[in-house]
């Protein structure tokens, strides 16, 4: 790794990790997926000669699959109910929970692919096996950064197909899931986004309104209005002051 920057150095760390590979085949796969983690990762699972057919069974994994899988397509959306259900999941939060470890791209719906990449990423592959994992993710949801990237996933999830931004309403849908038990004041935030606002809200309000939130928590008077907040958190903060 001598030759590698700081930043790829640490991407090889993190795909030998993720993966518990080599790491010739790190950099391999990194520089094959210009050092984008995510794609280099998902090609490694992606490929069925780095899966030890003695730890996760891909036949198992497809089985799992059918059980839950639409009549006419190859999803599971008619059935994720009864899928959430049958691996002990409850509750919304933990249920978009599940659906970020899965790394889904629309909302109420996994793919077979996301769902075979998910289940080779987890080395799992029956329920009993999966159902072991909720715990973990209720345990990541506790934790700092891991919400964090959660939070940050929930916006990509609300978003519409070429849509920019997340419509009002599901943002607020959307806040109330991951933020409802966080910040106190999220209701008096909804009130005022419907009747001073009313647009859309774009991925960087949504980002700066979760570190607006540990400031709110501790003391709305450490609020900074000339930081780097948009005008939108400025208004807010008068209008909560006003309250």
């Amino acid at each position: 790794m001598n030759r590698l920057t700081a930043d790829q150095k640490k991407k090889c760390q993190d795909f030998l990790n993720f993966t518990e590979s080599t790491e010739a085949k790190a950099i391999q796969y990194l520089k094959d997926s210009n050092w984008n983690l995510e794609t280099a990762c998902d090609r490694y699972f992606n490929d069925p000669n780095n899966i030890p057919e003695s730890k996760v069974s891909q036949g198992k994994i497809v089985d799992l699959f059918n059980t839950y899988k639409d009549t006419n397509e190859e999803k599971i959306q008619e059935n994720l109910e009864r899928f959430c259900k049958d691996l002990g999941v409850q509750g919304e939060l933990l249920e978009f929970g599940l659906l970020w470890k899965f790394k889904v791209k629309v909302m109420g719906e996994i793919t077979k692919e996301e769902f075979i990449n998910a289940c080779n990423q987890l080395k799992v592959d029956g329920l009993a096996k999966l159902k072991s994992e909720i715990q973990q993710i209720k345990t990541q949801l506790n934790q700092e950064q891991q919400f964090k990237e959660f939070y940050t996933f929930t916006y990509d999830l609300g978003r519409l197909e070429n849509q920019k931004n997340v419509g009002l309403d599901m943002a607020i849908e959307l806040w109330s899931v991951v933020m409802g038990p966080k910040y106190k004041d999220l209701q008096t935030w909804f009130e005022f986004l419907k009747s001073k606002h009313n647009l859309a809200i774009s991925k960087d309000t949504w980002a700066l309104f979760y570190d607006f939130v540990k400031i709110a928590n501790d003391d709305i008077n450490k609020y900074d209005s000339d930081g780097a907040w948009p005008v939108l958190l400025d208004d807010f903060v008068d209008y909560l002051k006003k309250k």
